[in-house]
């Protein structure tokens, strides 16, 4: 699984770092915000307990097929 986090959203409050301790840690970014950063690799049920733990959905995870595991895609619409 891909992991990503968007710093523009992450408010480094580090309840991913709580619920996956040795997948992410928190860091001070230097602009006197602190945020989340992927420090190593879990199990896929464990990076799923740290996106939803997230306040601000700063995680994403995306499968080895490219699809969306969290936040999830929206349905397709019917196109008409």
């Amino acid at each position: 699984m891909h992991v990503s986090i968007d710093w523009a959203v992450c408010c480094g409050a580090g309840m991913c770092a709580d619920a996956a301790p040795r997948a992410f840690r928190v860091i001070d970014a230097g602009d006197g915000r602190r945020r989340a950063v992927v420090s190593g690799p879990a199990a896929d049920d464990v990076l799923c307990e740290a996106a939803y733990a997230c306040p601000t959905l700063a995680i994403r995870l995306i499968d080895d097929d490219g699809r969306a595991v969290y936040p999830p895609a929206p349905p397709a619409t019917g196109g008409r």
